[in-house]
């Protein structure tokens, strides 16, 4: 396991969740897109379908953050997430590997997802700044997600939204030429 994966691990829950509250994931797409992390950490994702209009309320204050303007209203808007939850930073191994979790575990699963999701995105935040969060550049997606290139290029959420417009501008450009 990559050490990055645990930096990133919440972070992209934290835009899964953003894209949830936004309606660009349904909540069975989030379950699948988080379960092995649920499960890694003991906890069921069939139990999680009780959350969903938890999950979605936090989904759209995420999103409400993400889609601030300036860094001012993104940052005050992290913050005032970051009040809202149970952080108590503790080292964790439980699966082999020291790392950070931002909740104790077997906390109850949405206190668990919130305080992940948020601390993740604002750690992110902090360390590379908002340039690098932003929502796929495909037509009809919407998704957020975390630029990780190194040349800050990356436009699309999945190899799906990728293909699929470049597809696109494909058979607009043999149209146009018909």
């Amino acid at each position: 396991m990559s050490y990055d994966d645990y930096d990133l691990n919440p972070l992209r829950l934290a835009l899964d969740l953003a894209s949830l509250g936004g309606g660009a994931l349904s909540f069975a797409q989030l379950i699948d897109r988080q379960q092995l992390m649920l499960t890694d950490h003991g906890y069921e994702p069939d139990h999680a379908s009780r959350l969903e209009p938890a999950l979605t309320g936090l989904g759209v204050q995420l999103g409400a953050a993400l889609a601030q303007p300036d860094d001012d209203g993104f940052f005050d808007q992290l913050a005032a997430l970051l009040e809202a939850q149970d952080c108590k930073p503790q080292l964790t191994r439980h699966d082999g590997i020291p790392h950070l979790h931002y909740a104790r575990d077997g906390a109850p699963l949405d206190r668990w997802l919130a305080t992940m999701a948020v601390s993740g995105l604002v750690l992110y935040a902090c360390r590379h700044g908002r340039s690098r969060l932003r929502r796929c550049a495909a037509a009809g997606c919407g998704r957020w997600l975390a630029d990780t290139s190194r040349n800050q290029t990356r436009r699309y959420c999945a190899h799906a939204c990728a293909s699929r417009t470049t597809v696109a501008a494909h058979r607009a450009r043999q149209q146009a030429t018909r």
